[in-house]
């Protein structure tokens, strides 16, 4: 049995899943997957149990096998793994960075592949960190670029600045003062931009040593042709002296092809040193290989000689092989130890210019390509030429491959930075010269010599000499020195050089440099000595060769400098063999060296003798730290020995070279203070020494040697050593001072003469004063200990004499600005180092006299310079001097601020920045573009601050003591000043930050002793009112949105670390402000409180809420959340207020509103209270003014008893926070709960109190759903919401914000021109205007109409602006309304006739536009909105809609789904159940209704009216809807079909308010519903054909043009009734006495049956007597047919219900409207199909209203219209040949974008000529043949003119009907290309006739549609009617006519199949009998007239056919 044991006793481990584990069948198993994490709390042999950290709920067990340990830290609750620092910031960044590249990738924005490859960077930089495997200079160079990705990145995403170190990691904020913060945070900048620009230079960050560059050469391989091995010497080579630069370095070469050197294999690295910046900027720098062959005198090629050499070779040599390889040449170079034959022979050259390798050294990774060329019969030197200038070197086939990596920084320091590249074996070639910077330590006795050249004549040979060089360093005695020559790096040191050997070649140019290293002690005594001898090319004969001849120089001149720098020709001694004496090795030494030294003679000596013409030039160049080549500083050095030129020598050091005098620095010191303390004439040599101190200090100084002072300062403190020094350099410094103090003599004219050698001797002194000084200290110092200090007072005192001749220097009134301004730039340097010697408190006095002895506008700017290095000093450090320093620096820096000196005063400074930045702006550049100078006064300013960070950084740190003092001092002498700088400066400037930073960074280091001791400071002098009103709006515009941001938004941690400060200093301050300006009051300091801390808790940086999680848990874990102590505060200073609190109520309403909204549910039930408190202080506020909140308690009738201006000022800020996005429900509920709870416990506001809280509730709940969905696309929804808040201002009487939001949903209505609705919503606001002169009050002021002053002109003006949107929006009625008051006011009040005229002008053009215009009555829905998905506005509630103009039944359901795409639409007319109402679903229920006209519609019954008026009222301002759905009921008997079984169930619907109105819907507030009766039905149907009949009859009577299709068609369906049985069917049914003895309470409707069959027959009459007088002989056999059937049906009727007549009457000269020729194909044909057209009529206008024209889509009108040319029409006065087409306008968009008034005047100018016209001769321009045509539509008439005289008929009235346009036939297509053009009439619904009963089909009861028909006529669209030689002008259609079929709603009695003409115009008399249109209930078949369709003609698509009876669908 296992035993289960704890993991560990303390807490459980942590693993990570390293292979997926999945056994879920069997028991207590824990599924892993791999990388899941796993807290581990027991273990057993082989398993864990535990559970994961992603569900901590689940536990089991899992194999140990399977988990990988982790080392992990526990943060926030939560295990994490445990890796360093930056691998955990990558981890969030990557996480962080994620989310927002998603977004950029589904946005598409242009970053994203930035930021992606940004991700994929620092994801391998993650991973390779984690590895472990990296050394330590990468995991730095890895670190450092991952942190610049991250900067950029964060940079590039808008995410938050990141402040780091050096080394890349996180600063801690909190352990840094603000000025060095915000430094941090420019430093950030300029690192960020710095990665942005050079994003592919990787280099290290770390402070480099900027003298020292290095290069370091790897060698790889070496591809050439070679036999022999060879020597390669590398060198960096100066292309344009053409000298070496450095040292060789040597790789031995086999011919193996690999290094002859064991430990040169794979590591041929070198490391060039000591380059200075100087070197790197050569021109042309080349890295050059001398490729040198050692072997014999002729190289012999083989055939398989070619070898490819590489650091790895692919054969590699055995161990015997490579042994004797490496002992092919000895260690001198010249032959092997067995006597080898050997020469050196040149090979080769290959080099590579390091120009582009040095300046950009990162894009050389990898092998770099040397060309190699080879010397065929050249010399090295001469090949390398022909290289470099690329001349005359052919093909090149050999190479070298060499890798080169250039590095910044010191030996010590690249050690340490890369040491895998250069480890300890790594050979080093200096630099042939001095590096920049010669340290001591650094010894060095170099020479490098270059054998140049040489001449040799011939003797006794008669070819050229093949000479050899042999070289070696020989002492006194001749004896050779062993190891003291160097080939170069890389190569062991050799006892003798062997030069190259040049075949045949009397003047050989070697060029050949190597080094010799003699020590200086065996320097003086050596000399070099060259044998040259001639190498024979046979081996044996050159085994015999002796030299020839003999050449030496000595190193060491007799005067004892070197060998001088530069070339030396020397003497060549022939060697006589025979005669020389080897046994006196030195013998040559007396010769002469040199050619220049014969001066002329032949010397010899035995054996060796002058060759004249022999000659050897050489090089020489001496890098020596210790010898010299000047004959000067040599007798310096050695003045003991020669005292008597000791003055001459001193004198002379001033014409030594710098040069030498930095070589032997140290030395040369050494000297002349050896000479000041031992010299026997003080006053001789003393200033002579003095001054040679002081012009060795100038030089090193200097700009070009001044780094060497490095040198000297190491000499000052480890190797000087004169301790008596310091007397005697004092003495002579107060001698100088003294000296130029001293009042000399003065000119004549009283003027200084030129200044004396006296002054200027004291400022050379005063100028290196602090190195004079570094000596006396150090001098002094060495005594003191060796001396144990004894006369320590003697010393202080004089240099307490020598501080007062300082001063007493300042207080001269001598010119001695320069050593004055000398002095001060080196004080803070001669302070720090008396420090040492000298008390500091009297050295600080003694600071304080000297700068306040400066006279206040002498040398400023060296002043400031003098304290900014002072505050640096280590004396500043120590707290009893900074207490005497910093004082007197402040008061400095305030009136350096301040001066007005120079013309740079304060507040020129001010002024000159701001108008730089108006400048900047008005440019549109940025300020720092502009080209302006640095002014004085920038300068002024920018020390100041540096002064200041300098002092803050310090007093922050920890070890510079006590501090509470010094920071006292600051504020009592600079805050003010700082803080009216920062707040009077430009945002724009670059100086403003640092202002700002500065002040933060005084108010960090503030406590509440400071507070206390400063605000005591204040009031005692007056000004802390000022200075807090000042503190209070200086933080307010630090965190105001409203100003430009001091700090960049991106800084973070600087903006935190701001608020922090100001949290701190409001603390402190509510303490100032309760105890010093609550008795007596100060309301503006109060108010300024309250503003300042609310801006500074709403501040969006302190939002935690608004931050992602990763930014929240940095703020909340460094910063936390310093809201809640804000908002404390806040509150605790409210109620600190006491009686002052009224005075606060309106005003502190939206600040603590917008304080409270925060959502911090703490904070809110800590500032939710205050309102309470609000309501309470106003309340028992006095209505007296000069009575006190606190008085009203002694008398209660004073109370005000109401707080009606805090809850205006709720109200309306509540309107505004909510708006811009504040507040949540939450809230809401808070609120309420908190006040409900007070309230409820308060006796007096009780009441009031919870009724204003419910109100202010239900406020809250409206403006959360309006910010909810005023975004939403849904334009309903918007607009609802808008009117749900303008009801509430209504209610609560706000009148500011009802305008407000009166003109918000006007604004809606406009953008989506609702013109009628905007017009209504407009309304409302007169509606609150009086007509008066009264001044408007300003909540009723219009922003529209910000002229107008007074109730009348406001009102008269929306008036006009109203009038006009009804005009848009075809509501002519309304704006006659309008101008019915306007005229009123015109008329009777102002009595303005001029205005009135107008006014009637336009009211008169309102009511021809009722006749004249086309007009279409939009169509209404009810729509159900069922589920919770729906906002709360629209769920389970019922609307009705006024559709758009055109809108048809499923182009309005489509919108709504569109409007709601979550929504479905339900099928059927069914009350849905709960399991929809209920769901969190989005269902739909949409029905056509019809409106029912109100009891004001009776005032046109029974009168004879135009349509086109009464038209109107049949849809518009309705409040009550119906729509029915049919049903069967057998109970009725016979056949369930039968007429006596249809029954209809009819809704009707109250809304709130009528349409249209002030929104285009309603809610329902009431439904009834109720059942109509088969013979109530039959009634509706016979009354709406009656009408039909007689409307025809009018038309065609009022008309003769008319075309009689429609007429035939409704007589022959009513008097023939051969399908649908006409009345007959309703005389079966219910004209029966079964009936009545059946149904006895129906008698009366029979009656009334009975009645209308009666009435119907005198009506058919007449029309077919007008049929007869009007039917064209086609149609002669139908009219028969007519005649005769009626005869029938006439007796029939009279017989059974008696003779009826009619007011109708047929008067054939009746005055008529002429139209142009008609058009009006027949519908169908008279002898074919015939039905019933009574039978086919249905009462019921909610049922469908079935047509036989099929559905255009909404755009064909549109496109139809496109097609047109629209001209106006010609007058009947001019010949019909004549075109009118002078106004013709080129397309119909810009016909509709005419002005308005335009076609006012058009339609005035048209209406003119087309009425009342006697009988004319008709213009006929359609063929009589076309009238036969076939149809499927019927259209009304269309706006069309007639010219001629006007002849009015008093007894008819007539109108202008527009009909809409039908669809072209194909017939008509072919036609009107040869007729002139035309406006074609569009194409009318079947709503304009009266009786389509006939063609409809039953439509099922539960259609959700039922006014859509889709019978077999629908299959065939209607044609287009036919152009006319006269067009129609539709120049007063709507611009935006959305083509509808059901459009156009005319009333369904006013026209019966009316004929459609292009040209006409008709007249109705219409004897108004208004009833709904009817329900069909009877299929219908295809009608036509004989011939009517074209069968060869193409047929348009058919549209799918109507579903069935019991169809579910909507069609």
């Amino acid at each position: 049995m296992s035993v289960w044991s704890d993991c560990n006793a303390k807490q459980a481990e942590f693993g990570i899943a390293k292979c997926n584990f999945d056994q879920e069948t069997k028991p207590h198993r824990l599924n892993l997957d791999v990388g899941d994490a796993v807290i581990i709390l027991k273990e057993t042999t082989h398993w864990y149990y535990g559970y994961r950290q992603k569900a901590k709920e689940t536990r089991g067990i899992f194999p140990k096998s399977y988990i990988h340990l982790c080392e992990y830290n526990i943060v926030n609750g939560e295990f994490c793994i445990q890796r360093t620092d930056i691998v955990e910031e990558i981890t969030k960044v990557l996480l962080e960075w994620g989310s927002i590249a998603k977004n950029y990738f589904l946005t598409t924005n242009p970053s994203f592949k930035e930021i992606r490859a940004k991700m994929n960077e620092l994801n391998n930089n993650r991973a390779a960190l984690i590895s472990g495997n990296l050394p330590l200079d990468e995991v730095r160079k890895v670190k450092l670029l991952a942190t610049n990705q991250i900067d950029t990145g964060n940079k590039l995403l808008g995410l938050d600045m990141v402040v780091r170190d050096e080394s890349g990691d996180i600063l801690d904020t909190n352990a840094i003062c603000t000025t060095e913060l915000y430094e941090q945070h420019v430093h950030a900048i300029q690192r960020i931009d710095k990665a942005n620009r050079l994003s592919s230079e990787r280099g290290t960050t770390r402070t480099l040593n900027k003298y020292s560059h290095n290069i370091l050469l790897h060698v790889n391989a070496f591809v050439c042709k070679f036999q022999e091995d060879s020597d390669l010497l590398f060198t960096l080579f100066d292309g344009e002296t053409h000298k070496p630069i450095s040292e060789n370095y040597v790789v031995k070469w086999s011919r193996t092809g690999i290094a002859r050197d064991i430990d040169q294999i794979d590591n041929n690295r070198v490391l060039f040193t000591d380059l200075s910046k100087s070197d790197l900027a050569i021109a042309k720098m080349y890295l050059v290989c001398y490729a040198i062959r050692i072997g014999s005198m002729e190289f012999k090629e083989s055939a398989d000689s070619k070898r490819t050499s590489m650091s790895i070779a692919n054969s590699m040599l055995n161990a015997s092989s490579r042994k004797a390889s490496q002992l092919s040449v000895s260690s001198n170079g010249s032959s092997s130890s067995n006597g080898e034959y050997i020469i050196r022979r040149p090979f080769g050259v290959a080099c590579k210019d390091l120009t582009p390798i040095i300046n950009k050294s990162e894009d050389f990774r990898g092998n770099i390509d040397l060309p190699f060329i080879m010397c065929e019969k050249d010399t090295l030197d001469g090949t390398l030429r022909k290289l470099i200038a690329n001349k005359d070197i052919g093909k090149i086939d050999s190479k070298m491959a060499v890798t080169i990596e250039v590095l910044r920084g010191d030996i010590k320091q690249i050690k340490e930075d890369f040491p895998r590249l250069v480890h300890t074996n790594v050979p080093v070639a200096r630099k042939m010269g001095f590096p920049e910077v010669i340290l001591p330590g650094d010894v060095r006795n170099d020479l490098y010599l270059t054998i140049c050249s040489g001449e040799f004549a011939r003797i006794a040979k008669t070819s050229e000499k093949n000479v050899e060089v042999s070289v070696c360093v020989a002492n006194e005695q001749g004896y050779l020195m062993p190891g003291v020559l160097s080939i170069g790096a890389g190569h062991q040191p050799i006892d003798e050089y062997k030069s190259v050997v040049y075949y045949h070649d009397d003047k050989p140019k070697w060029q050949e440099t190597f080094k010799i290293h003699v020590p200086i002690e065996d320097f003086k005594q050596c000399h070099l000595r060259f044998v040259l001898k001639h190498r024979s090319s046979n081996e044996q004969k050159d085994r015999t060769e002796k030299p020839f001849g003999l050449a030496y120089v000595r190193l060491m001149q007799a005067n004892g400098t070197t060998i001088p720098q530069g070339q030396h020709v020397l003497a060549v001694y022939k060697i006589d063999h025979k005669k020389y004496d080897k046994t006196v090795a030195n013998c040559y030494m007396e010769l002469p060296a040199t050619v220049a030294e014969l001066q002329g003679a032949r010397p010899s000596i035995g054996g060796l003798t002058l060759l004249p013409k022999d000659q050897l030039s050489i090089g020489v160049n001496l890098c020596s730290t210790k010898l010299t080549q000047s004959v000067s500083l040599l007798g310096l050095l050695n003045w003991s020995a020669h005292k008597e030129t000791l003055e001459q020598s001193l004198n002379a050091l001033s014409t030594v070279p710098g040069e030498e005098v930095v070589k032997f620095l140290q030395d040369i010191l050494d000297a002349l203070f050896n000479i000041l303390v031992e010299n026997d004439q003080p006053e001789k040599y003393d200033q002579l020494v003095f001054m040679s101190i002081i012009h060795l200090i100038e030089t090193v100084s200097d700009l070009k040697y001044q780094h060497f002072l490095s040198v000297l300062d190491v000499y000052i403190n480890e190797s000087f050593s004169f301790t008596l020094a310091y007397t005697k350099l004092m003495d002579v410094l107060q001698k100088n001072i003294s000296e130029a103090i001293t009042p000399k003599e003065k000119s004549a004219d009283g003027n200084d003469l030129e200044e004396s050698a006296e002054v200027r001797r004291l400022y050379k002194t005063t100028r290196y004063l602090h190195y004079v000084m570094k000596f006396v200290i150090r001098s002094r110092v060495l005594y003191a200990e060796m001396n144990c200090d004894t006369d320590y007072v003697d010393f202080a005192t004089r240099l307490q004499e020598l501080l007062r001749m300082f001063i007493d220097m300042i207080g001269c009134p001598s010119n001695l600005l320069k050593s004055e301004g000398a002095l001060l730039k080196n004080l803070h340097i001669i302070a720090t180092d008396l420090m040492q010697v000298f008390d500091q408190v009297r050295l600080s006095i003694s600071i304080v006299e000297i700068l306040e002895k400066f006279p206040p506008r002498r040398l400023t700017q060296s002043k400031m310079g003098c304290i900014k290095d002072f505050v640096e000093t280590k004396l500043f450090t120590l707290p009893k001097c900074r207490a005497i320093l910093l004082p007197v620096f402040c008061k400095h820096i305030k009136d350096h601020l301040e001066s007005k000196e120079e013309g740079d005063s304060k507040t020129d400074i001010w002024q000159q920045e701001k108008n730089l930045s108006k400048a900047a702006k008005v440019l549109g550049q940025k300020k720092s573009q502009l080209h302006t100078c640095d002014t004085t006064a920038n300068k002024k300013i920018a020390e100041c601050i540096n002064i200041m960070n300098n002092i803050l950084k310090l007093l922050f740190r920890s070890d510079v003591g006590a501090t509470h003092n010094d920071i006292r001092d600051i504020m009592i002498i600079l805050f003010r000043t700082v803080m009216k700088a920062a707040h009077a400066l430009d945002r724009d400037t670059g100086l403003v930050g640092k202002f700002f930073a500065i002040m933060l960074g005084i108010l960090q280091r503030m406590d509440a002793l400071h507070y206390e001791y400063f605000v005591k400071d204040l009031h005692q002098r007056g000004e802390l009112k000022h200075f807090v009103i000042e503190i209070l709006l200086v933080f307010e515009e630090l965190v105001s949105p409203h100003q430009k941001a001091v700090f960049p938004r991106d800084w973070m941690d600087m903006i935190m670390h701001q608020n922090t400060v100001i949290l701190g200093a409001l603390k402190h301050l509510t303490v100032v402000i309760t105890d010093y300006f609550l008795v007596p009051f100060e309301k503006q300091i109060w108010s300024n409180f309250f503003q300042c801390s609310i801006a500074f808790l709403v501040q969006s940086p302190l939002q935690l809420n608004d931050f992602n999680d990763n930014k929240r848990q940095i703020v909340f874990a460094r910063y936390r959340d310093i809201r809640k102590d804000t908002a404390m505060e806040i509150r605790k200073m409210w109620f600190q207020l006491g009686q002052h609190k009224p005075k606060f109520v309106p005003q502190l309403v939206e600040p603590i509103l917008e304080m409270s909204m925060i959502p911090e549910k703490e904070l809110r039930q800590e500032t939710i209270p205050i309102f309470f408190d609000m309501m309470q202080c106003e309340y028992y506020s006095s209505r007296l003014e000069q009575e006190s909140y606190g008085d009203t308690k002694y008398n209660n009738t004073h109370h005000k008893g109401n707080f009606s201006d805090f809850k205006t000022a709720m109200i309306e800020k509540l309107d505004i926070l909510i708006g811009a996005g504040k507040g949540d429900a939450e809230y809401k509920h808070l609120f309420e709960t908190i006040m409900l709870e007070r309230c409820a416990v308060h006796n007096t506001l009780n009441v009031d109190g919870t009724a204003f809280v419910e109100m202010v509730t239900r406020l809250m709940d409206k403006l959360l759903e309006y910010r909810c969905i005023i975004q939403d696309e849904s334009k309903e929804n918007r607009m609802a919401c808008t009117f749900s808040l303008l009801q509430f201002y209504s209610e609560v009487d706000l009148k500011e914000m009802y305008i407000r939001y009166v003109y918000k949903l006007c604004a809606l209505h406009m953008e989506f021109e609702n013109y009628t609705e905007a017009a209504f919503t407009l309304k409302l606001h007169t509606e609150l205007l009086r007509w008066t002169d009264t001044e408007l009050s300003p909540q009723l002021r219009s922003y529209r109409h910000s002229s107008c002053r007074t109730h009348r002109q406001l009102k008269e003006a929306l008036y006009f602006e109203i009038m006009e949107y009804f005009d848009k929006g075809k509501q002519w009625e309304c704006a006659i309304d309008m101008c019915r008051v306007l005229a009123r006011q015109y008329e009777e009040e102002i009595f303005d006739y001029l205005k009135l005229a107008e006014l009637l002008k336009r009211m008169a053009l309102f009511y021809e536009k009722i006749i004249k215009e086309l007009r279409h009555n939009s169509e209404y829905f009810r729509v159900c909105f069922y589920g919770r998905g729906f906002p709360r506005l629209l769920q389970n509630r019922v609307y009705i809609f006024r559709g758009k103009e055109y809108e048809r039944h499923s182009d309005f359901c489509a919108r709504m789904l569109v409007q709601h795409p979550q929504a479905e639409l339900m099928q059927t007319l069914e009350a849905p159940g709960e399991d929809i109402t209920n769901s969190d679903g989005q269902y739909i229920q949409v029905n056509k209704v019809e409106p029912i006209m109100g009891p004001a519609f009776n005032k046109f019954n029974e009168k004879i009216i135009n349509n086109e008026i009464v038209k109107y009222f049949t849809a518009n301002n309705v409040q009550k809807f119906q729509f029915s759905r049919p049903f069967r009921d057998s109970m009725g008997g016979g056949d369930r079909d039968d007429v006596r079984n249809l029954w209809l169930e009819r809704t009707e619907l109250l809304i709130r308010f009528p349409l249209p109105g002030i929104l285009r819907w309603f809610p329902v507030i009431e439904t009834s519903t109720f059942k109509i009766s088969p013979l109530e039905r039959a009634v509706e149907i016979m009354k709406d054909t009656n009408s039909n009949i007689r409307q025809l009859v009018i038309l065609h009577r009022s008309d003769e043009t008319l075309h009689i299709n429609p007429l035939s068609m409704k007589l022959n369906g009513i008097v023939d009734p051969a399908v649908m049985g006409g009345f007959a069917k309703y005389e079966e049914a219910f004209l029966t006495d079964d009936y009545l003895e059946q149904n006895p309470d129906d008698k009366e409707l029979v009656e009334d049956l009975k009645e209308l069959i009666a009435n119907q027959i005198p009506l058919l009459e007449i029309a077919i007597q007008l049929h007869r007088m009007r039917a064209p002989e086609s149609l002669k056999a139908l009219q028969e047919h007519l005649e005769g059937c009626f005869a029938d049906m006439q007796q029939h009727v009279e017989l059974r219900y008696g003779r009826k007549s009619c007011d109708l009457k047929i008067e054939r000269d009746s005055v008529v409207m002429r139209r142009p020729n008609s058009f009006l194909p027949p519908l169908f044909d008279g002898s074919n199909n015939r039905h019933s057209e009574t039978s086919m009529g249905s009462s019921d206008s909610g049922l469908s209203k079935s047509t036989f024209l099929p559905r255009p889509q909404t755009n064909s009108i549109k496109n139809t219209l496109a097609s047109l040319s629209f001209n106006t029409r010609p007058s009947l006065g001019h010949s019909p040949s004549i075109k009118s087409n002078k106004n013709k306008d080129k397309t119909p968009g810009k016909r509709r974008s005419k002005d308005c008034k335009v076609k006012e005047r058009e339609v005035h100018s048209l209406s003119s000529s087309q009425w009342y016209t006697p009988p004319l001769s008709t213009i006929t321009s359609t063929p009589e043949k076309e009238i036969n045509t076939s149809i499927a539509s019927l259209a009304s008439t269309s706006n069309s003119s007639l010219s001629g005289p006007k002849t009015p008929d008093p007894h008819i009235l007539t109108e202008e009907l527009t009909p809409k346009r039908p669809l072209r036939s194909e017939m008509e297509k072919e036609r009107r290309l040869s007729r002139p053009a035309s406006i074609a009439t569009p194409t009318a619904s079947i709503k304009n006739f009266p009786d389509t009963r006939s063609l409809s089909e039953s439509s099922n009861r539960n259609s959700v549609e039922t006014t859509d028909s889709t019978s077999e006529e629908d299959i065939r669209p209607p044609p287009l009617p036919a152009k006319a030689r006269d067009s129609t002008d539709f120049t007063s259609l709507s611009q935006n006519m959305d083509w509808t079929p059901n459009g156009f709603t005319l009333l369904s009695t006013q026209i019966s199949n009316t004929s459609s003409s292009s040209m006409s115009t008709t007249s109705t008399l219409t004897k108004t009998s208004i009833s709904n249109t009817t329900y069909e209930y009877l299929e219908t078949t295809n009608f036509s007239l004989v011939g009517a369709v074209d069968g060869s003609k193409p047929r348009p698509p058919t549209p799918p056919p109507k579903p069935s009876r019991h169809s579910k669908h909507i069609p």
